[in-house]
C-alpha cells in the first residue's frame, strides 16, 4: 500500500505580493491521502485557515501545531509589503485521509533573530497494511547559519529505533544542505521557490530507511509563495 503524500507552504493564505488566494482550492487540486502544511494561519476568534480546508476537502483527521501565540501577522515578517491587519497564530497542520495512531512534537529550539522563537516538528504514525509509516511535518527557521543546527536536531529526536519515517516541509535550505539528514535522503528534485518564479529548492521530502518513495514532482504554482511537492511513499 502507498499513499500520496504533499507538503505545501501556505504562506498564510496570502500570494507573494501579500495578496490572498484560496486555500480550499489549493488543497484541493494536491488530492493527497496526507497533507503536510506550514505557515498555518488561525486568525483570532477564527479556524485556521488549514482547519477550514481539511473540512472542506474530506479530510477527518487534523492536527496542527501553533508556534506562536496570538500576533499581529506585520510582526512575522512574511510579506514584503503591507501585512493584512489581523492577529492569529501561526504553525503547523497535518490533514490526513488515513486514520492516525500516534501524534507527538520534535523540540528544535530557536534560532538567534527569528521572530518565531522555538520551533518544532509534528510527528504522526499512519498504519499500512504491512506496518506502520511515521510522518514528520516541519518548518525549519530562515535563519541560514542555524537551519542545519535544527536538522540535525530533528533527526537526533527522531531517533533510530522507530518505524520508517518520511519527514516533508520547507526546510528552508537548499538540496546539498539537506545530505545532513542522513540516513534520510532526498526524493524530489526540482525549483520551489518563489512561486511565480522558481530560483530555489526549499520544500523537501526525506525518506528514511525501509521507505519506498515513488512519482516525486514539484507541482505547480497553486497561489501561495512556495510551489508545492508531492511524492507517493509506502513501506518496502
Amino acid at each position: 500500500m502507498t499513499l500520496r503524500l504533499a507538503s505545501i507552504n501556505l504562506h498564510c493564505g496570502l500570494d507573494h505580493r501579500g495578496r490572498p488566494f484560496s486555500v480550499k482550492e489549493a488543497v484541493a487540486s494536491l488530492d493527497a491521502d496526507v497533507l503536510l502544511v506550514q505557515e498555518n494561519w488561525c486568525r483570532q476568534g477564527a479556524e485556521s485557515l488549514a482547519r477550514t480546508a481539511a473540512a472542506d476537502c474530506g479530510y477527518p483527521t487534523y492536527v496542527e501545531l501553533a508556534m506562536t501565540g496570538d500576533v499581529p501577522m506585520a510582526e512575522l515578517e512574511i510579506v514584503s509589503g503591507p501585512a493584512p491587519e489581523e492577529t492569529g497564530a501561526w504553525g503547523l497542520a497535518v490533514l490526513s485521509r488515513l486514520p492516525v495512531h500516534r501524534y507527538a512534537t520534535v523540540d528544535l529550539g530557536a534560532a538567534p533573530g527569528d521572530v518565531v522563537g522555538d520551533r518544532a516538528a509534528q510527528l504522526v504514525e499512519i498504519p499500512l497494511d504491512a506496518g506502520v509509516l511515521r510522518v514528520v511535518n516541519v518548518h525549519l527557521t530562515h535563519r541560514v547559519l542555524h537551519g542545519p543546527r535544527q536538522l540535525r536536531r530533528l533527526v537526533a529526536g527522531l531517533g533510530t529505533d522507530g518505524p520508517p519515517t518520511v519527514i516533508g516541509g520547507d526546510l528552508n535550505m537548499f538540496r546539498p544542505t539537506v545530505l545532513l539528514a542522513r540516513p534520510y535522503r532526498p526524493v524530489v528534485r526540482g525549483r520551489t521557490y518563489p512561486a511565480h518564479r522558481p530560483l530555489l529548492q526549499l520544500d523537501h521530502v526525506l525518506a528514511g530507511p525501509g521507505v519506498a518513495a515513488t512519482n516525486p514532482a514539484v507541482l505547480a504554482a497553486v497561489g501561495t509563495d512556495h510551489r508545492p511537492v508531492t511524492v507517493d511513499v509506502g513501506l518496502g
